[in-house]
């Protein structure tokens, strides 16, 4: 595990959670997938148990801010896929060797790039919102990256309804993957400690992210998320072939 601030590794680490907190207050998701990648290069202790409790409660605050705005039809469908794939997604976990788990990350990062540069386009419908939502499980209990499935279903959306709905699934989504994790005995105190070590630096980053709300319907934040990902998914490719 890494040593505490001031080391470089918790700087480093630090800095992430800053900026992948503005970055799910601004748009409602990409706190995962920014640094998620990041972090595990870092120290794998981070993933995916960490990850996950600290976006539980960075995307609490989202939900609870802009609360009137969450379609409740979109949650039930999307966290139902999200229930059935979580458990199953569970007994994954002690099948991947590090590098295999690096691999994972890497190529799951670089496929939503992908898709977002094609400009996929996939309209939010009931059967969306259920696919979206298993593959969102499957993905987020392995590796802390639930977002690129729920994000290309919202990608046409107003920019309040994805917010506010996004940061309600991955509130209760968050929970169900961390519950399947401790049943299979992949999620334990250390890792509860950890997250809490390290949340005020999300928070701080999404108490900072009023003027990203503002830029997020011009598209500007997602260039900046694609970019950062990429970075990280090139990081862990690099260290998965180490």
């Amino acid at each position: 595990m890494i040593d505490l601030l001031p080391s470089p590794h918790g700087i480093a680490a630090a800095v992430a959670l800053v900026v992948a907190g503005a970055i799910q207050g601004s748009t409602g998701f990409g706190f995962s997938m920014l640094a998620a990648p990041m972090l595990a290069v870092i120290d794998p202790a981070f993933v995916p148990g960490p990850m996950l409790a600290m976006a539980v409660a960075v995307s609490a605050g989202g939900a609870v801010r802009e609360w009137s705005d969450v379609n409740r039809q979109d949650l039930a469908f999307s966290l139902t896929g999200r229930l059935l794939a979580a458990g199953a997604a569970a007994f994954c976990v002690s099948l991947l060797s590090p590098g295999a788990f690096a691999a994972t990350f890497g190529f799951g990062v670089l496929f939503a790039v992908v898709l977002s540069l094609l400009g996929l386009r996939i309209e939010t419908t009931r059967r969306s919102l259920f696919l979206a939502g298993a593959l969102s499980g499957f993905m987020g209990t392995l590796t802390s990256i639930g977002a690129p499935p729920m994000a290309m279903v919202y990608q046409n959306a107003g920019g309040a309804r994805m917010r506010a709905t996004l940061n309600a699934f991955f509130v209760v989504g968050g929970i169900i993957s961390i519950a399947a994790l401790a049943a299979a005995g992949s999620f334990r105190f250390s890792d509860l400690l950890l997250a809490g070590t390290m949340l005020p630096f999300a928070f701080l980053g999404f108490l900072l992210s009023g003027w990203g709300r503002r830029i997020v319907d011009k598209g500007r934040v997602k260039v900046v998320v694609l970019v950062v990902s990429t970075a990280s998914a090139f990081a862990l490719l690099l260290r998965s072939l180490a």
